[in-house]
């Protein structure tokens, strides 16, 4: 694999953790801080408001931090996004149309290099963008609430163009990018003098 795409999975790997769409959680909700499994002290993490509203239902608040934004936001997505996510078996699952938008706008931007590029007169072009053909996020919180599991499944592919004949497709991503992380620790309280 070419140095540019692991970069580019690397940023698809710790931005799925964080495809949700609005604004603040509620305030009870619990909070961690998260990494991509195995980069634990490598990287910053980034803060999860986890909130289970009740046996059945959830609520997951993302903030990817400053180190994001500015990609955001030339892409057009928020930093900080929610999901509402329903209990199956024992993991909470989060199926929702904006997180796949969500992931095919960072999939758009991410596959538009590789699409463009070596492309010679006379090539066929290539439909512009990724395709998604799934994604959803699988959450489960530790039975203490010490720690927090998310999973974003992804699979997406995309078209790519060939120095002869028809362009073909080609997977960006087909599989699970596992975030682990501890409660955040409680800042310390400060006393007026």
């Amino acid at each position: 694999m070419k140095p540019s795409c692991r970069g580019r999975l690397v940023r698809v790997a710790i931005l799925s953790a964080g495809l949700l769409w609005s604004g603040a959680g509620p305030t009870a909700a619990d909070a961690y801080l998260l990494y991509l499994k195995g980069t634990e002290g490598k990287a910053a993490p980034f803060r999860v408001l986890w909130d289970e509203v009740d046996n059945a239902n959830a609520r997951i608040t993302v903030d990817l931090g400053t180190a994001y934004e500015a990609w955001l936001k030339k892409i057009g997505l928020a930093r900080v996004s929610t999901y509402d996510a329903k209990l199956q078996g024992r993991d909470f699952v989060v199926r929702d149309p904006q997180f796949t938008r969500y992931v095919n706008v960072i999939c758009d931007d991410l596959v538009r290099g590789p699409q463009q590029a070596d492309l010679a007169p006379g090539v066929t072009p290539v439909p512009a963008g990724a395709k998604v053909a799934g994604a959803l996020l699988l959450i489960t919180p530790a039975p203490d609430k010490a720690q927090l599991e998310v999973i974003a499944r992804l699979h997406v592919s995309y078209m790519a163009p060939q120095k002869s004949g028809a362009p073909v497709e080609k997977e960006l991503v087909n599989n699970d990018f596992v975030f682990i992380g501890q409660r955040e620790p409680k800042a310390p309280n400060r006393k007026s003098r």
